[in-house]
């Protein structure tokens, strides 16, 4: 039996990659595709495989200088990278452990908002992973709802094994060009600043934010409005409980000085104080003359399967979109003494101890909430495809009645400019008396977390409907190729219907 969420292999795939037999397909990107495999021993593992486009002998090398540096990270609350190599065709593949469970993303579309305890624990357990992540000397850079897994021994962050180490030189990509997911960025990815731990620390806060809330921070829009926001607006972080509140206001703000670190997140989450000290982006220090420097990498574009997004030349330069007053720098004042290696070492592990203990049993309960539980965010109206959904107060329902559409390029002699189109047919029916239809937004979430506006290619609501009467209709949504819708959002974002 396949897991949940496994899609059959297309006509095109590969049966073999290596000694691993495909079983079919975790998912799709803009820089390849994931597969779920098995191995001689019968172990499920993830494969992903980059697409032929990127596979030149230098793209090649620096993947696989990437997954060597990925090896290096603790296995617990990550995905453990196994091995990489190259198909028959030539392409680029890497090997991780395959973790069962349900995305973070997928999580919050079915059954809205975390409650405080289980928030809590994801949480720890996301800060915990950054934590074993930045000690390896990497930066994740694509930290997203839809690279946290929930799985029974507690969250576990994923697609981090191509990231751009650390130690590697850092350099500008194309002219442009942001690598990560639109609505994940830090403000430092958008302007080209300095990138390090603390572009993990500002998605962390984000992420919280967003499974507290059920809603990005930031909105819904496409990639250059979305950037723009980060750049110029406070994030609405919503009603976070104590210490969250404080430590995700801390993680979202544009300096990256003030910013707390992982190993910052993850004692104070498990009720140690926080402490005073900020992570600060600081240059390579310059070697003396006994020691040579470290050898340099060239720099790369490797992320993990996810859409790259171009923005707009004017965005980086333009006044209309405000000049960031903020800037990556290193401290003037000396590096705060730490303690001795012999004290970190047992706290260390002591709180790695602790977080895993925490978030295994929080995510265990939220893994195990049924579907059609009521969400934890109040006032919400949820309901499934084929179910009637009150929306209202004067005796309207509405039915998403089958499943959406996806996957065409064109609808009614307009062309997609972000992907594809995704139909979805409603019917909204009158209970009540003869009654005006307001008309309020719609929108549709991905699994990724973010919203899209209905297009005006839909079909639009009459003015009014009499007592008895119902009328059918026609949504048509434009989102990238590579995201799937999970619900739809009515009514002011009070009546979800899940896809």
């Amino acid at each position: 039996m396949q897991p949940t969420g496994t899609e059959p292999l297309l006509p095109d795939d590969p049966r073999e990659i290596g000694p691993y037999r495909l079983l079919g397909r975790l998912g799709e990107g803009g820089m390849g595709t994931v597969y779920l495999a098995s191995g001689d021993t019968g172990r499920l593992v993830a494969i992903k495989v980059i697409r032929a486009g990127y596979a030149s002998d230098s793209f090649a090398a620096r993947f696989h200088a990437e997954v060597t540096h990925a090896r290096r990270v603790a296995s617990f609350c990550t995905a453990q990278v196994l091995e990489d190599g190259m198909t028959g065709d030539g392409r680029p593949y890497m090997v991780t452990e395959y973790i069962p469970g349900t995305p973070l993303s997928q999580q919050i579309n079915r059954n809205g908002a975390l409650d405080p305890g289980q928030l809590h624990g994801v949480a720890i357990g996301v800060a915990t992973a950054l934590a074993a992540i930045h000690v390896a000397g990497l930066v994740h850079r694509d930290l997203k709802p839809a690279n946290v897994i929930l799985s029974m021994s507690g969250p576990r962050v994923i697609d981090f094994g191509i990231a751009r180490a650390l130690d590697a030189t850092s350099g500008p990509t194309q002219a442009g060009e942001v690598v990560g997911s639109p609505g994940w960025w830090a403000p430092e990815q958008i302007t080209g600043a300095e990138i390090g731990p603390w572009t993990d620390i500002f998605a962390w806060g984000c992420l919280i934010s967003y499974a507290s809330t059920g809603r990005h921070p930031y909105g819904h829009g496409d990639a250059p409005l979305l950037a723009a926001r980060v750049l110029n607006t406070t994030p609405d972080l919503g009603d976070l409980p104590s210490p969250l509140h404080d430590l995700v206001r801390r993680a979202t703000t544009h300096d990256p000085t003030t910013r707390p670190t992982a190993q910052d997140l993850m004692l104070t989450l498990i009720g140690s104080t926080l402490p005073t000290r900020a992570p600060t982006p600081t240059p390579a220090p310059t070697p003396s003359p006994a020691q040579e420097p470290p050898t340099q990498e060239p720099p790369t574009q490797v992320q993990a399967p996810t859409p790259t997004a171009v923005l707009p030349p004017t965005l980086e330069a333009s006044p209309s979109h405000g000049t960031p007053t903020f800037e990556a720098r290193p401290s003037s004042g000396p590096p705060t003494p730490e303690p001795p290696a012999s004290r970190r070492r047992p706290i260390a592990i002591a709180a790695v101890v602790a977080a895993l203990i925490v978030t295994a049993i929080i995510v265990i309960t939220v893994l195990n909430r049924p579907n059609g539980e009521p969400p934890a965010a109040d006032g919400v109206t949820t309901a499934a495809v084929g179910e009637w959904a009150i929306i209202g107060t004067t005796g309207f329902r509405i039915k998403i009645t089958e499943p959406p559409a996806c996957g065409s390029t064109s609808y009614n002699d307009t062309e997609s400019t972000i992907g594809h189109f995704c139909l979805i047919k409603w019917t909204l029916q009158n209970d009540g008396p003869d009654s005006p239809v307001e008309s309020n937004p719609v929108t549709l979430t991905d699994d990724d977390g973010l919203e899209h506006a209905a297009t005006d290619l839909s079909d639009p609501a009459p003015e009014s409907l009499s007592s008895g009467d119902s009328v059918e209709g026609t949504l048509v949504f434009d989102i990238p190729t590579n995201r799937t819708p999970t619900a739809v959002l009515f009514e002011n974002d009070t009546v979800k219907i899940t896809l």
